[in-house]
């Protein structure tokens, strides 16, 4: 997202490439459109074009007033421009350096691409960019890396180096930025200095050591920023091969390593924002931005003049006529002195300047040595001036950094001498130094991922950074049920889980497989098995109770099922542990044995009529008990005893909640167990072997996985006393196994013991 102000009026030569493109003028475009007569002319068959090779470098700087491509390479040291487009923006379709009309900024970066090509016969594919500092947030970061046993640093050690720091500045904003709306990408980083052994030393590369040091200053924008960037180059069908900041791309053209000892800030000066970079000390030590630039100016001009935004931009970039003509919004036409139209800016130039000076201060601390000032809004006359007012530093240390700036550049038939083409000269540098970063994008069912390709990233990685939980990549067997019925030990299984499956590029893959630019993955999560379940009705079958009275008091008879001790109906659900009594009484003998009291003295009559045990009970039979007779004599003492306990008799517990455990023993004596119904499967069989472990400390039980499969580290993270999804702001989590650092992966064994919990001693 560069921040280009447009070009003076005419800055190159009417054989310059990259003025070609900006020939249309309101003048042409009268002569186009008045010609009705005149046939279309056959348009010339397109060349051939070839491939775009790897040394050839597509740099596209998408800028708030302008959209500037070049093609270069590098060739001795020096990066060389072969050929350059600008082409501006028809619309406001950018603001203070966002991308607000992606389709619009597409269609203006596609026009550069196909001007490049044509001037080039080269099929562009890759193209290297940069975003402006909009919400630009930094962090310094340290890590120091064991090199002993190496032969000698290489490269590669060192990039890797930078990135582990540089993952470790990520770390840190995103633990501060945890309650953002949005996140946080890295858009480039700069070394502040290398230590050897404790030693500062300006390159790693080939020595050997015991210790390596890296510190280094990391800078970072809202996912929003860079994503807009990546959906125009998507939509024109450009692989982003490299994305940088725009005050390193400029600082790579302005000002090399070899120069960064003297303490220079250097401040690119778009439409949208001024992006600042500030070297020291052989580095670059911050980054700074501020929203105030050259539309603030435009916007002034606007109000002054009472012209519209075109008209305003013009006038802005007159500063070599005399006077400026010009039209306003009612239709007059008017003429201004050069030198009486930039006074009447200054208030607005001002502003610039100070606000601009102030960022400077800010980020270095005190105003520095020199100051160079790049991009279109540079070009704002008496602009440097005031900047040097502000910082009280001499104007001659404050310069605006065109061609002459440029090091190590060989600018060729392009002749690209304005100081609004530094930074896509800095965005060809940087590319083709391997400074800038690069994202790989992933598709994981149908949705685009970036991943910052700092690190090996397997499936499982990528699963868990977009949302997915453990048990939607692992699942979970049900939960078992255990119970007793009768006395007898009863085992229901849960359901086994559905695995997850992982599809890569059209094959059936493995949660460890490495991803890599351009993956295609589908993920269809794994289903958990549904937990064993039973309800009473399901062993029992129907256990609707009947009554009796027995001198009045109602007792009931059929099938009755009992949970520890209590009375429940059909619909209990039974929990783990539950001690199920299930008996059947059906003739008067059976209900007997239940009544609670000593029936062995008593008779039974109904209806006058004596009951033998075994009748067989009825719905509201009426019942009343006496005294058996002794001898001859008949009963003196009918219900007597039986009204006595009449109200201890308790009645079914209906619709208990699953959630209420009944803790009560239940009675001892109870008959032996009725048929039970044969509509759910349960099996009086031992619980198949426990796979128990220690986790934080308690010892816990794994329900076995479907097929045998061995258990995975990753099955502790969703039964761990842990918050995955409001993680603390500082800490780290603490993973092991058997005391040693834990993947995700780790096969667990009988006996182990795990720790998952967060580390708070780094808070």
């Amino acid at each position: 997202m560069a921040k280009r102000g447009r070009p003076r009026k005419n800055p190159l030569p009417e054989n310059n490439a990259a003025d070609t493109v900006n020939k249309t003028t309101p003048e042409a475009v009268k002569k186009k459109t008045s010609s009705k007569t005149k046939q279309p002319a056959a348009s010339k068959p397109k060349a051939k074009l070839r491939p775009q090779e790897e040394s050839e470098i597509f740099a596209l700087d998408i800028g708030t007033r302008n959209v500037v491509g070049i093609i270069g390479h590098m060739s001795e040291g020096n990066f060389c421009v072969d050929e350059a487009v600008s082409v501006p923006h028809k619309h406001r379709a950018m603001i203070d350096g966002q991308i607000e009309d992606i389709p619009e900024v597409a269609r203006i970066a596609g026009i550069v691409r196909d001007k490049l090509e044509e001037m080039s016969g080269i099929s562009l594919s890759r193209v290297a960019i940069a975003a402006a500092g909009r919400a630009l947030k930094t962090r310094r970061a340290q890590l120091s890396f064991d090199v002993e046993e190496k032969e000698s640093i290489s490269p590669d050690d060192v990039k890797s180096f930078e990135l582990e720091c540089a993952l470790k500045a990520q770390d840190e904003l995103d633990s501060e930025s945890e309650n953002s709306s949005f996140s946080f990408y890295c858009v480039g980083h700069t070394v502040i200095r290398y230590l050897l052994d404790d030693y500062q030393i300006k390159s790693l590369i080939g020595h050997k050591g015991k210790k390596a040091d890296v510190e280094l200053i990391a800078a970072f924008l809202p996912g929003t920023v860079v994503e807009s960037l990546y959906a125009v180059t998507d939509m024109i069908g450009l692989e982003v091969a490299s994305l940088t900041l725009e005050p390193i791309a400029a600082m790579n053209v302005i000002i090399p390593p070899d120069v960064r000892l003297i303490n220079i800030a250097l401040v690119d000066i778009g439409a949208g924002t001024s992006d600042i970079a500030i070297s020291q000390n052989g580095s670059i030590v911050a980054y700074a931005m501020s929203t105030v630039a050259g539309d603030e100016i435009t916007e002034e001009i606007i109000k002054k003049y009472i012209v519209d935004f075109p008209t305003a931009e013009e006038m802005k970039l007159s500063s070599n006529d005399k006077s400026i003509s010009y039209k306003d919004i009612l239709g007059f036409e008017h003429t201004v002195e050069t030198d009486e139209f930039f006074e009447s800016l200054s208030p607005a130039v001002e502003l610039l300047a100070g606000d601009i000076s102030k960022n400077i201060i800010d980020a270095n601390g005190q105003p520095p040595a020199a100051v160079f000032l790049v991009g279109g809004g540079s070009l704002i006359p008496g602009l440097a001036k005031i900047v040097s007012e502000k910082l009280g530093i001499p104007d001659t240390r404050v310069a605006v950094g065109g061609k002459d700036a440029m090091k190590n550049v060989a600018l060729g038939k392009t002749k690209l001498i304005g100081p609004e083409y530094v930074t896509p000269v800095g965005i060809g540098i940087t590319a083709a130094q391997n400074g800038g970063y690069d994202f790989s994008v992933i598709s994981l069912n149908g949705k685009k991922v970036r991943i910052f390709d700092t690190r090996s990233v397997r499936v499982l990685d990528l699963l868990m950074s977009e949302g997915y939980k453990s048990n939607q990549i692992i699942g979970h067997t049900g939960r078992s049920l255990s119970f007793t019925l009768n006395g007898e030990k009863q085992f229901m299984k849960g359901e086994a889980a559905a695995a997850a499956e992982v599809i890569v590029n059209g094959e059936v893959s493995s949660l460890e497989r490495q991803v890599k630019q351009g993956d295609v993955i589908e993920f269809h999560p794994a289903e958990s098995g549904k937990n064993a379940e039973a309800r009473i009705a399901d062993i029992a079958g129907d256990v609707t109770s009947r009554y009796v009275y027995v001198d009045g008091a109602d007792y009931s008879f059929g099938v009755i099922a009992t949970v520890n001790g209590k009375r429940v109906s059909a619909d209990y659900q039974i929990q783990n542990h539950d001690s199920v009594a299930v008996s059947e009484i059906e003739t008067l003998g059976e209900l007997m044995e239940t009544l609670p009291f000593d029936t062995s003295h008593l008779d039974f009559y109904k209806a006058g009529k004596l009951l033998s045990i075994d009748y067989f009970l009825h719905d509201n039979d009426d019942i009343v008990t006496g005294d058996k007779p002794e001898g001859e004599a008949s009963s003196r003492n009918e219900g007597a005893l039986a009204k006595t306990f009449a109200d201890e008799e308790e009645k079914p517990i209906q619709g208990i909640p699953v959630s209420e455990i009944l803790t009560e023993e239940a009675e001892e004596n109870v008959p032996e167990q009725a048929e039970i119904s044969e509509q759910h499967e349960v099996h009086s069989e031992e619980k198949p072997a426990e796979f128990r472990m220690i986790l934080n400390g308690a010892s816990i039980t794994l329900e076995p996985r479907p097929n045998n499969l061995p258990h995975e580290f990753i099955e502790l993270m969703a039964i761990a006393d842990i918050d995955l999804d409001n993680p603390p702001k500082s800490g780290d989590m603490i993973l092991t196994l058997n005391g040693k650092e834990a993947g995700f992966m780790d096969i667990l064994h009988e006996g182990d013991t795990a720790v998952v919990k967060w580390d708070y001693s780094k808070g």
